[in-house]
């Protein structure tokens, strides 16, 4: 994939950086003007053609829904923390109340992502490549499209196929109804992958780098799996 460090004024020839739509030189418009993102075509991109989609987010003026998205994210990785936390406490354990639960898990989701995007901007520093904190944030955002919709696609489906037994231990979803309880973690495993796998073609999009992308992406999988782990184990 072909690394976009650049761009390059048509009148004047100044190189600007990567996310800048006006020229630093001369003042005109280095492309057409992106002010806001627009998220269904995005998320249509981001099936299709990921490169379009990276381009549509990382020019935009205005970083929408990155705090809508945020906000859902959070509430998949609550579901997500409760769920690793069967083994523990089962079905009727949980001793702290939901917006409670649901404000660390956000406090964490944001903190997450903000010091991943932070360690990015580190490594993209030192190739050169002069891009905003906000910039990649949208990005790391973006690629959790993915997931979002597994939490309004699929987890109704499981709320209604297995109810309150989703989140119990004795006996647990799997024996209750073993065929659709791994149809749909199959269905959960295939959108979380598909979003790693965005992210790791969105780092690629910005440094042109495969091998620091895939390390990226494996830090980043690993943030989520302690914030699970920790969560499940201290949260509830």
């Amino acid at each position: 994939m072909k690394k976009i460090e650049q761009i390059t004024c048509k009148k004047c020839e100044t190189v600007n950086p990567l996310y800048t739509s006006i020229c630093i030189n001369c003042k005109s418009y280095l492309r057409e003007r992106v002010v806001n993102i627009d998220l269904w075509k995005t998320i249509g991109q981001l099936i299709d053609d990921t490169q379009s989609a990276f381009k549509q987010i990382l020019f935009s003026e205005h970083k929408n829904f990155i705090v809508f998205i945020t906000f859902f994210l959070a509430i998949k990785n609550l579901i997500l923390a409760r769920f690793f936390s069967i083994p523990e406490i089962g079905q009727e354990g949980v001793k702290i109340q939901f917006a409670l639960s649901y404000l660390i898990i956000l406090f964490l989701t944001f903190v997450i992502f903000s010091l991943f995007t932070f360690v990015q901007n580190l490594f993209y520093k030192k190739l050169k490549i002069d891009i905003r904190f906000k910039d990649i944030y949208s990005l790391n955002i973006y690629c959790f499209i993915p997931v979002i919709l597994s939490l309004v696609f699929i987890f109704p489906v499981e709320l209604i196929v297995l109810g309150g037994d989703i989140f119990s231990n004795n006996p647990t979803p799997f024996q209750i109804k073993p065929t659709v309880a791994y149809l749909l973690t199959g269905f959960e495993v295939i959108t979380f992958v598909w979003s790693i796998v965005l992210l790791t073609k969105s780092i690629i999009f910005v440094s042109g780098k495969y091998t620091l992308s895939i390390l990226l992406a494996n830090l980043f999988l690993i943030s989520l799996l302690f914030l699970y782990i920790v969560s499940a184990k201290y949260i509830f």
